[in-house]
């Protein structure tokens, strides 16, 4: 008896259109690193591509997995040769700086080069809040911070914002508008501006515990505001106060009694012991 031996052809595939000792760079933010693959197709029929291999021994993929395959879609016909853009997801808090690994097509692997941009990305939640501000000008709230960027973000003990009167902001423009020669657009909006300026009633300062946010870090923290006696009962008062690219916009609403605590107290350190 005579033993067969199934021989299987090896699938056709498509190919590197480039040096073995060529270098591929992709560059970005580490969730959308860009760059391009030359291919070309070799063989006598349309061809496709879904996924090339990736080997590193420091990027990880979106979920912080090691990197195997990503996607990557190409379609050659036959002799067809392309330079095919391509995108990598990697893992949010990627360092950024040059990394370096490997990229697998048909069985062929060349070194490739990523070049991760620096992303400052903080979140604060709540991002607006709403203040009733009774008798006292101090208030404390919680918030979750986190760090969705690929840099170290130090937070200082102490912010200042202003803060504007919103009830007056239609008439400041009207005002504004008013007061210009209305000869240019430029002339009225800067008396518009101007007026605006004037609506400043106070500086907003807020109190935390200093601390440095790492990449992926996630932290509740509580804030102390401190409103200026300055401000008038029963109005309406605004504030937005920028932390990097984050804004939390605060809503400011005095009651019938705001202050009275800081005038009583005014009072009784003016008498007489």
């Amino acid at each position: 008896m005579t033993a067969t031996h199934e021989v299987t052809a090896a699938r056709p595939s498509l190919q590197f259109a480039c040096s073995p000792k060529t270098r591929l760079f992709f560059t970005g933010p580490p969730q959308g690193l860009t760059g391009s693959i030359p291919l070309v197709n070799t063989s006598d029929g349309k061809l496709k591509l879904r996924s090339i291999g990736l080997k590193s021994s420091s990027l990880k993929g979106v979920a912080k997995l090691p990197l195997s395959e990503i996607p990557f879609f190409a379609k050659l016909y036959p002799g067809e040769q392309a330079d095919i853009p391509g995108t990598i997801a990697l893992d949010s808090s990627t360092p950024p700086g040059h990394h370096t690994f490997e990229v697998t097509v048909g069985g062929t692997t060349v070194m490739a080069e990523a070049h991760v941009e620096e992303v400052v990305d903080l979140r604060m939640a709540p991002a607006q809040i709403t203040i009733l501000a009774g008798s006292s000008p101090h208030v404390t709230r919680s918030f979750v911070v986190e760090n969705a960027g690929n840099v170290d973000l130090p937070t200082g003990a102490q912010c200042e914002t202003p803060i504007l009167d919103s009830n007056d902001i239609a008439s400041a423009m009207v005002a504004g508008i008013n007061d210009s020669d209305k000869s240019t657009v430029e002339a009225m909006v800067k008396s518009i501006l101007l007026h605006w300026g004037e609506l400043h009633v106070g500086t907003l300062v807020t109190r935390r515990d200093p601390i440095v946010l790492h990449p992926g870090q996630k932290l509740s923290v509580d804030i102390h505001f401190e409103l200026p006696a300055t401000l008038k009962p029963l109005r309406h008062y605004w504030a937005n106060l920028q932390l990097y690219n984050a804004t939390l916009f605060v809503d400011i609403y005095t009651t019938a009694n705001y202050g009275s605590k800081t005038k009583r107290s005014g009072k009784a350190q003016g008498r007489a012991p």
